[in-house]
């Protein structure tokens, strides 16, 4: 998987020098799903509170090979991120989830989502993107 960002500590994106907290700056807003493209973006809002300033995100994946969603997601109100990190293929434990150095490019990125939902995808790219509003792939 080749991606324009990397992840800090288990709640933060890197990219350019810049850090965009997803757990405490930004809100989980849904996610867009094109099926046909082999796309996904997560989007995210800037939280009223403590994320003023911050731009609009979304996390946009790319020529998707492996997608799950943990059983009933969206099923259940999902306001935010609790942490994110990297799970090799086989392994199904993620109360633990490797970090951007222990990580392989065949590792997927696995999203832990308050109350216990989670996304786990590969794909072959994936970036952060900045915007004023939040526009679909």
């Amino acid at each position: 998987m080749k991606k324009g960002f990397e992840i800090g500590q288990s709640n933060e994106i890197i990219k350019a020098g810049k850090i965009y907290d997803l757990h405490n700056l930004y809100d989980f807003v849904g996610i867009v799903l094109k099926g046909k493209d082999r796309r996904l973006q997560l989007l995210f809002e800037p939280n009223p509170e403590y994320g003023k300033g911050q731009l609009p995100i979304s996390l946009n994946f790319e020529e998707i090979d492996y997608l799950e969603f943990s059983p009933n997601f969206g099923t259940q109100i999902i306001s935010g991120l609790d942490e994110m990190g990297y799970k090799n293929p086989e392994d199904r434990d993620d109360e633990w989830l490797m970090d951007e150095q222990q990580a392989t490019s065949n590792d997927h990125l696995f999203f832990r989502m308050d109350g216990g939902d989670f996304i786990r995808v590969h794909c072959q790219n994936a970036d952060i993107v900045e915007a004023t509003t939040l526009t679909s792939i």
